[in-house]
């Protein structure tokens, strides 16, 4: 019974939590009532084998685990670099960043995607194509939120052509409001391999990528559909 009681409050204490903070971090719906669920049982469970304490001290208690919860997970999260299987496919450009995808533009000579990176994904940037690094430059200076266009275009931004001798792709790695730093570990006319680590923005942000028109392109992804940097495939294309 009290484990029934405590898991109820600290239910509804992590709701108001996420609720506070949801729209800032561009939390996702589905994982946030993961972490709800998951902290409340955790949280009942300690609540309910210590000493009895009042109704302030139990709220107190479970806001303070709650926060420590989400911090971990959410540091956890973001220092992760897992080793990846490139997979081997031709003709395939890859994505370039963990997240789903926020839209699909499609204009006359050319296709931009953008993935919204959350907390909860791998931060680690990876180039879609194999070839050389043509040219970086960072621009902007904003930390606006991401969800409007504004911020996407006037915030800090890393912008970086790779060329493989057919076409070219443009990426655009983008800080939100909370990044202050975008770290890149490439430089111009090095090469590359699809798949290798090129850079890293931290916690929310975005990638954009731009593909150039080529024959037969055909995109493989849709909106709002999660994707992997170097597992999945954005779009494939024919060699002419």
């Amino acid at each position: 019974m009290k484990f029934l009681i405590i898991f109820i409050l600290s239910l509804l204490i992590n709701a108001i939590i996420f609720a506070l903070i949801a729209r800032k971090c561009e939390f996702r719906l589905k994982i946030s009532i993961i972490i709800i669920i998951l902290n409340s049982v955790l949280t009942g469970i300690s609540l309910s084998l210590i000493a009895p304490v009042g109704i302030a001290k139990t709220i107190l208690l479970e806001f303070l685990f709650a926060c420590i919860f989400i911090g971990l997970i959410a540091v956890y999260r973001f220092y992760r670099d897992p080793e990846r299987t490139i997979p081997d496919v031709q003709n395939a450009i890859l994505s370039p960043a963990d997240g789903f995808i926020r839209y699909i533009k499609y204009n006359a000579n050319e296709t931009i995607i953008g993935i919204t990176l959350t907390y909860l994904d791998v931060h680690i940037n990876r180039s879609p194509i194999s070839g050389i690094i043509k040219d970086i430059k960072q621009v902007g200076e904003g930390f606006l939120s991401l969800k409007y266009e504004k911020g996407i275009k006037e915030n800090r931004q890393v912008k970086m052509t790779i060329d493989n001798g057919m076409f070219q792709i443009a990426l655009t790695l983008v800080a939100s409001r909370l990044v202050r730093k975008i770290l890149v570990w490439v430089k111009e006319g090095q090469k590359v391999k699809q798949g290798d680590r090129i850079g890293k923005i931290v916690f929310g942000s975005q990638t954009d990528i731009v593909i150039p028109k080529l024959p037969e392109l055909k995109i493989k992804v849709k909106e709002k559909e999660q994707v992997y940097a170097g597992l999945s495939t954005l779009a494939e294309y024919k060699t002419v």
